[in-house]
């Protein structure tokens, strides 16, 4: 039966420190406040009264000693913070600091340079010929372009078909293998109109100058304006497994699932090298 509502479960890797303690007194009731967060500010108070006693800092004017802690103070409540994500903010700091320098921010893609720092954003290092991938880390993989069914106008019963279809598929994945959905913007495909005008090519048996010319703009149109200027949703699935048998598992369940019910996936298409390449070209490929 499908859920009315949804939450994210509580991660397996929380610890002591991520419980929260709800503070309330005097009527005053704030929100719980995980124990790390508390524990962050009690030491950060503790290093301030330490710097503004025990330090340079001490011989100071009042009012420099008094921005000083306002500083200390807003700094602590911006880094103290939890993020979307559950983590607090200063576990981002050291990530910020390789960003800073503009060689790190800046990725050259040229055929003769190092193909190093563009590997190490894909942590990619190889794909076969039948695209499967594989990453520097040491886990395989297998992309599809997916074609799914939810949508905003379906009837109330066809979501409740839909998500208890979707749930059922997410209790039997393995725990081995990450399912990566990517959504891109794309330009239309037009592979079988331009194959089934080439078809009408060869059957023709008048060979009329004309015909031919009415053809090309046919053709011309397919692959140049509508398979250039109009952008459509596109929906990938990357499965990646810590081993190939693993990844033999999920796809003999992502084409159990497209065989047995189009209610969460309607079509899917194991993308080959030529593919794969097409569509991470979509997302590490700058416009302009």
């Amino acid at each position: 039966m499908a859920k009315s509502t949804f939450k994210i479960p509580t991660s397996l890797n929380r610890s002591f420190l991520d419980h929260e303690i709800a503070l309330a007194g005097g009527g005053f009731q704030m929100r719980p406040v995980p124990t790390k967060v508390l524990l962050f500010w009690l030491a950060s108070v503790m290093v301030l009264f330490w710097v503004c006693t025990s330090t340079f800092v001490s011989s100071a004017d009042g009012w420099l000693i008094f921005l000083v802690a306002v500083w200390w103070l807003a700094a602590t409540a911006f880094f103290g913070r939890y993020s979307n994500t559950k983590e607090m903010r200063f576990t981002s700091l050291p990530a910020l600091l390789e960003y800073v320098p503009r060689p790190a921010r800046r990725v050259v893609t040229r055929r003769g340079s190092d193909p190093s720092p563009f590997a190490s954003v894909t942590n990619i290092r190889g794909v076969d010929d039948n695209g499967r991938i594989d990453w520097a880390d040491g886990t395989v993989g297998q992309a599809y372009l997916v074609v799914g069914s939810a949508s905003v106008l379906v009837f109330e019963e066809d979501k409740k078909a839909i998500l208890n279809r979707v749930d059922a598929f997410w209790r039997k994945v393995d725990t081995s293998v990450d399912y990566v959905w990517i959504t891109t913007k794309e330009p239309q495909r037009v592979y079988r109109q331009l194959g089934n005008l080439e078809l009408l090519n060869q059957g023709l048996e008048n060979r009329d100058p004309e015909l031919f010319e009415l053809l090309d703009e046919r053709y011309s149109i397919l692959k140049d304006y509508v398979g250039g200027q109009f952008n459509s949703i596109h929906q990938y699935l990357v499965v990646k497994a810590d081993n190939p048998e693993a990844l033999r598992r999920a796809h003999a369940l992502v084409k159990a699932e497209v065989e047995g019910s189009s209610l969460m996936i309607k079509q899917a298409s194991m993308l080959g090298a030529d593919d794969l390449f097409e569509m991470l070209r979509t997302i590490y490929t700058a416009e302009g």
